[in-house]
Order: structure tokens, then C-alpha cells, then sequence
């Protein structure tokens, strides 16, 4: 069962519990060191702070976690610590509610099961070393304190088996939800949107490197499996190279990848020059002019600032592109038959990557008449 609103609110009475259970059982207590270690242990404040720190440093994705989620969950580890200390035993996994709470908050926030399972293990090792200063100070025989450090170890497996049923549960909306975050992300990196803490956030997140360069990128439209196609493709190439990221989104795809990537067939791509994190929008905007003006010359391949040339200003500025068609077009349709016979072998040749034999082949015309009507 996923923790609910009302077993929200009965968290903190069961944690009152603890401290309650704790007290009943001293009425009986057959090792009074015990009791007050377990008791030293539920109360201890000293390790929470270095708790925190060790677990931002060891695990990137925590940064997600805010640093009150994290003092709640150590403290709640320390209590749950202190009752396997008190009964000798560690609880069975459908009794670590703390677990469950810790695995649906860490997930809500975007961090991975694996990284959920491992900031226990940091946690529970912080604790395992208090445990053991604290059990010279209340003079805890040494012969009994290695069984409760390996009491602590057997704790951290139940608590993962506990994690992974809750992970069980919550995964496939967790999935989902993290998908929309990072396509978020994503959308806010090419529109330049985000500030400095969400793109310092994201790039831990996503491991992207700050500092690198990225190339942009947007295909031209065509149907969703085709899309997919070329995502599964890119994806599949760079993944040797570096991190990649890649949103299909209104019939294309879009995206950040770590080098400039090879032609796809049938896929016409435009690239931003790379840039850094922060120059990220200001490339990828220059990729969706190389794109507009890609599709009114090409069907397909690879293209740049660099590929197009001057022709990436023709959709851009409108005046521009009225000025070539009346200086170039409008005489040739003014001179009756013989100008659509120029423009028609004129587009053939240019099709034909400048070829005249292959403009003479695929427009049945002899070379010579080609050369003519190339020359005028």
C-alpha cells in the first residue's frame, strides 16, 4: 500500500510510538545499557548534520532532496535503529513504514530507487559509527556491540526489501512523472527559460557536463514512427559519446547531443553550432532558422549555418526573398513557353546537384538544348 494522505498525517503518531515503545519495554528492561543506548541513539542530534552533507556529496541526485526531507529521514532512521536495538531484532520489512515514506518522497522528487536504497545505506552507516561511541559512553560490554552493528547491516536489507515493494507500487507513475519533468527540463534549456539553479540542477540530474559542448538540434516534420525511428536511431549513436537528450514534439525531434551526428535517411536535421549549457538557446535558436530555410531547398541530410549559406536569411526576411523571386523568376515566366522550359531545366539541374549528363537524363533532354537553356 502507497503512503496516503492519512497515513501521512499518522506518521508522526507512529513515531511518538516509538519513543512510547521504548518506555513501555523499560518496565522490563533485562540490560539496562541497552535501554539507554537505544535511548541515546533515538535522541541523538550530533550526526544528522554530517548525515546530510555525506549523502549530497556521495550521491549527485540527492540535490533533489531538500535539506528538511533529509534531517526527517535520518531522524526517523535513528528512531527506527533505536528499535531494533531495544528488541534485538530487526523488524520485518512490512513493519518499516519509515522505508515506504522515504522511498515515495524520494521518488516524488525524481530520484532514482537505486539512489533511494543507497542514502539509507549512508545513513545507516553514519548511525552504526554514533552507535558505536555512544555504546563506550553508556558502557555497552564490546562483546555486544558487534551484534548491533551487524543488527544495523541486516536493517539496511530489510529496509531495501521494503523500498523496492513501495518502488513496486509507485514506479510506473513515478516514471511517467519523471519523463515530464525532464522533457520540461528539456523544453526550458532550448527556450533559454530556466535560471542558473534549474540548469545547475538539471545538469546534475541528467549528467550532462557543465562546461561541455552540446550540439542542438530539430528534424524537419514527419509521422510519429518516423520520429521515433530517428530518436532510437541518434540515441543508439551517441550513446558511445556522451549523454544525449531528445523530445519528439509536434511531428519532430528535438534535442541536445554530445557531437554532430551523421545523415539518417529520409530525415532532414538541422544543427545549432555547440555550445555550453548556457549557450544552449541561443544555438538552438539559430538551428530552427537553418531549419526553415532546409526545407525549402532540401529532403533530407544533414544541414548548418554553414551548409546553407545565405539562403538561411530567404525565410527569415521576407523582403529578401520577394527581391530574388521578381529578379529571377518573374522574367523567366514573362517569356512565355521558352521561360518555363528555362525554369524547368533549371530546377532538374539544380536538383541534380549542378550534374548537366544527370540533368540530361532525368529531364529527357539532349546535353546541348541543356547548356542552351542554362545559358540563357
Amino acid at each position: 500500500m502507497t503512503i496516503t494522505a492519512m497515513e501521512r498525517i499518522a506518521a508522526p503518531k507512529r513515531e511518538k510510538r516509538t519513543s512510547a515503545m521504548i518506555s513501555a519495554m523499560s518496565a522490563q528492561p533485562p540490560r539496562p545499557q541497552l535501554l539507554q543506548l537505544a535511548r541515546a541513539l533515538e535522541g541523538d542530534t550530533t550526526v544528522i548534520e554530517p548525515t546530510v552533507v555525506k549523502i549530497w556529496a556521495e550521491i549527485p541526485s540527492y540535490a533533489a532532496a531538500s535539506r528538511e526531507q533529509l534531517e526527517a529521514s535520518v531522524r526517523r532512521n535513528l528512531r527506527l535503529a533505536a528499535r531494533a536495538v531495544l528488541a534485538g531484532e530487526v523488524p520485518p520489512p512490512a513493519e518499516i513504514w519509515e522505508a515506504e515514506q522515504a522511498t515515495v518522497e524520494r521518488l516524488s522528487a525524481g530520484i532514482p530507487i537505486v539512489d533511494v536504497m543507497a542514502g539509507f545505506r549512508v545513513s545507516i552507516a553514519s548511525i552504526e559509527d554514533r552507535l558505536i561511541e555512544l555504546a563506550a559512553d553508556v558502557d555497552v560490554p564490546s562483546r555486544e556491540v558487534i551484534p548491533l552493528t551487524r543488527l544495523l547491516r541486516q536493517l539496511g536489507d530489510a529496509f531495501s526489501a521494503r523500498a523496492a515493494a513501495a518502488y513496486r507500487q509507485q514506479g510506473v507513475a513515478v516514471a511517467l512523472a519523471e519523463q515530464r519533468r525532464r522533457d520540461r527540463w528539456l523544453v526550458d534549456l532550448l527556450s533559454g527559460r530556466q535560471d542558473a539553479g534549474e540548469l545547475e540542477h538539471g545538469a546534475t540530474f541528467y549528467g550532462l557536463g557543465r562546461g561541455k559542448s552540446y550540439i542542438p538540434f530539430t528534424s524537419a516534420s514527419r509521422d510519429a514512427a518516423d520520429v521515433e525511428e530517428l530518436q532510437d536511431t541518434l540515441a543508439s549513436r551517441s550513446r558511445e559519446a556522451g549523454v544525449s537528450l531528445m523530445l519528439p514534439l509536434d511531428d519532430q525531434l528535438i534535442g541536445v547531443l554530445p557531437d554532430a551526428p551523421g545523415p539518417v535517411a529520409g530525415h532532414l536535421i538541422a544543427l545549432g553550432p555547440p555550445a555550453t549549457l548556457e549557450g544552449i538557446a541561443a544555438s538552438y535558436a539559430r538551428a530552427r532558422r537553418v531549419l526553415a530555410a532546409a526545407v525549402l531547398k532540401c529532403d533530407d541530410g544533414i544541414h548548418t549555418l554553414e551548409s546553407l549559406g545565405w539562403r538561411i536569411a530567404v525565410p527569415a526576411v521576407p523582403e529578401l526573398a520577394e527581391l530574388v523571386r521578381e529578379r529571377y523568376l518573374t522574367p523567366l515566366r514573362r517569356a512565355g513557353d521558352f521561360g518555363g522550359d528555362v525554369e524547368q531545366i533549371l530546377r532538374v539541374y539544380l536538383d541534380n546537384e549542378r550534374s548537366i549528363p544527370r540533368t540530361s537524363e532525368a529531364s529527357h533532354t539532349h546535353v546541348n538544348t541543356v547548356r542552351y537553356r542554362l545559358s540563357r
